[in-house]
């Protein structure tokens, strides 16, 4: 079999029933990258501390973690945790309120580190109702059944199609629309990619772009919240929407610079029909209304809000996030309106934080050296309801919220120093 189109069949009976797979819809999960719609904003209903002045934080499990900066998916009550311990990477379901494993399955690590040491996976595992979707930092794109972890098929795409490693592996999470999986590659003859779900048998493929760490989303120009019409793709320069059935290029605009710079935070969806993309390294911010044009229309250009790779919330008109790049401290988290670049305020002496928004009205903040703030998403100030904290640590990892747990987990990069830890908020 030729190696581009090599797909190791674990069982043929799992992959003849697999079917339409639709990502998990209980309110309470959150099966992927920023939660059950890609936008950082919890489904489900949480109930909060009772006490806003003093609130709980229980630890209910802590695991060791290997290597890596995925995030964990939660579904079913089941949480899915991927790390890399040594030569192999290792996927694993556990109970999410007891940690107790209910499967675990090991894969060879192909990646052998760039600019980073850390030679883990980046991406977040998304959960369907039948699946579980892995891509590591090499390449590989993996899926497994959900119920035993079963691998049904890999494929390596970034070596199928020559794709460079760039300066941190593969760190776009991909996106699974029904049936199908769409992949942000990177290659000369493949930019992006899309394949079955079903068996991993290429559908279609789009651009000549290097690839981005920012992840894709799905995206209806008539109503955000409908059924998506358009995949919104991050690539290294460009920021692409495509048709999800046949790859066609709708629309496409620059953003993006040559030199030693990544786009890592996720587009975000506004109300009104715009896209807000953010990027550090003298990119800034741009907010975008995709029309029936080649190229969308330019609503506000600016560098209000340079995010290195958190990823800010859209909440009520307004952009929540933070500015500034870790590696030289000094975040800011900002409030500002996308349409106008004006911001409403920022609060100074903040670390870069994991922004989640909570029942539409509030706002949780993990910061990324272990501190936890719930605030009121208002334009008017940062106005904080509560504080707490997971204790020492570096937590640059995605958190999930689900069912009232918070996932983390720690990621310095040092394996067996690292932990996933899950706690209950009460």
């Amino acid at each position: 079999m030729h190696r581009k189109n090599k797909i190791w069949a674990i069982s043929s009976l799992l992959l003849a029933l697999a079917g339409v797979s639709q990502p998990c819809a209980r309110a309470d999960d959150w099966p992927g990258l920023l939660g059950p719609f890609r936008t950082g904003h919890s489904a489900s209903q949480i109930a909060l501390p009772k006490s806003l002045q003093s609130p709980k934080l229980v630890l209910k499990w802590k695991l060791k973690a290997g290597q890596g900066y995925a995030g964990l998916a939660v579904a079913d009550r089941q949480a899915f945790l991927y790390d890399r311990r040594q030569a192999l990477e290792r996927v694993t379901c556990v109970d999410a309120f007891s940690g107790k494993s209910l499967w675990e399955k090991t894969i060879p690590a192909n990646y052998n580190g760039g600019m980073d040491p850390d030679k883990g996976p980046r991406c977040v595992p998304t959960v369907t109702d039948r699946f579980v979707v892995l891509y590591s930092a090499a390449g590989d794109l993996t899926v497994l059944a959900k119920a035993d972890g079963a691998i049904l098929w890999t494929r390596n795409l970034r070596k199928d199609s020559k794709a460079d490693d760039g300066y941190f592996g593969a760190g776009s999470t991909p996106l699974v629309i029904d049936d199908r999986v769409v992949v942000n590659v990177g290659s000369k003859s493949a930019g992006i990619v899309c394949v079955s779900l079903s068996d991993g048998k290429e559908l279609w493929t789009a651009t000549n772009y290097e690839a981005s760490y920012a992840s894709p989303i799905p995206w209806s120009s008539d109503d955000p919240s409908g059924s998506p019409t358009t995949v919104v793709i991050p690539t290294r320069y460009k920021t692409v929407g495509l048709n999800p059935l046949s790859g066609k290029t709708l629309w496409e605009t620059p953003f993006g610079q040559r030199g030693p710079t990544v786009n890592a935070a996720t587009p975000i969806p506004c109300n009104s029909g715009e896209l807000f993309l953010t990027a550090s390294y003298d990119i800034g911010n741009l907010t975008i209304r995709p029309n029936d044009s080649p190229e969308p229309t330019i609503i506000h250009r600016g560098f209000e809000l340079s995010s290195q790779y958190a990823t800010p919330v859209y909440i009520g008109g307004w952009i929540y996030g933070s500015d500034g790049r870790e590696d030289r401290g000094g975040a800011v988290y900002k409030c500002l309106n996308p349409l106008t670049g004006k911001i409403a305020w920022e609060q100074t002496g903040m670390p870069i934080c994991h922004s989640i928004a909570i029942n539409a009205s509030q706002l949780l903040l993990v910061g990324i050296d272990g501190s936890l703030c719930l605030i009121q998403p208002t334009p008017d100030a940062f106005t904080v309801l509560w504080k707490s904290s997971f204790g020492k640590g570096t937590y640059r990892a995605l958190p999930a919220l689900a069912n009232n747990h918070l996932f983390v987990r720690s990621s310095s990069g040092n394996e067996g120093q690292d932990s996933w830890e899950a706690y209950e908020l009460k």
